[in-house]
């Protein structure tokens, strides 16, 4: 009697068990089925600019209003769904709210480059703080870090270009005389930065 009890547990306890690990791969499998994705909206993407005047730095702001999204791929991540994605912005679409000025920079700034009717970005590394693009510009390609907050669905970007480190001193001495008194501050200094801030507004969806 005490042999068939036993055998009775055993039967039982593995039972048991199997019934626990057919639970828990039921379990795992759901969780893999149901890990959110995410990929970049590459028709709502706005890279702006902030170009600076007169020594103590006064900001004159403006956008692209076309940017165009290749190698958009999916990721499991905001993160992972950056690295790799690469834009190429149009520079006839910069705008500043100032036709002439827009002018100028089209011609008298990016027009004295060298090869620079589009700038092409690509995201090589990002995490939830920061990150790498590389850009094209003036025929040169070097890299940019940038800041990266992540708000829910959307993802800031904000960089900083030293234009002298794509050799663009040309097109800045060129855009510097044609705006010399609109660029001359209080003191009677006129400048024009070599630093231009950018920031993209990246939204994803699932």
């Amino acid at each position: 009697m005490k042999k068939l009890a036993l055998i009775l547990f055993s039967f039982v306890l593995l039972t048991s068990c199997k019934s626990k690990d057919k639970k828990t791969e039921t379990e795992t499998i759901n969780v893999e089925t149901t890990a959110e994705t995410y990929q970049l909206d590459s028709e709502t993407v706005i890279v702006n600019w902030i170009g600076y005047k007169f020594t103590e730095k006064k900001g004159v702001k403006g956008l692209f209003k076309t940017v165009n999204v290749t190698n958009n791929k999916t990721g499991n991540s905001i993160e992972d769904a950056l690295i790799g994605a690469t834009v190429s912005i149009p520079v006839s679409s910069i705008f500043s709210q100032n036709e002439t000025r827009d002018t100028k920079l089209k011609t008298l700034f990016f027009g004295m480059m060298d090869e620079t009717e589009l700038l092409s970005a690509t995201i090589t590394h990002a995490n939830k703080e920061k990150g790498v693009l590389s850009l094209t510009m003036n025929n040169q390609t070097h890299n940019v870090p940038f800041t990266l907050d992540i708000d829910g669905k959307t993802a800031y970007l904000k960089g900083t270009i030293d234009l002298h480190t794509w050799h663009a001193d040309k097109a800045l001495a060129s855009i510097h005389k044609a705006c010399e008194l609109l660029h001359t501050g209080p003191d009677g200094v006129s400048k024009t930065w070599n630093l231009v801030d950018i920031e993209a507004i990246l939204n994803f969806k699932n």
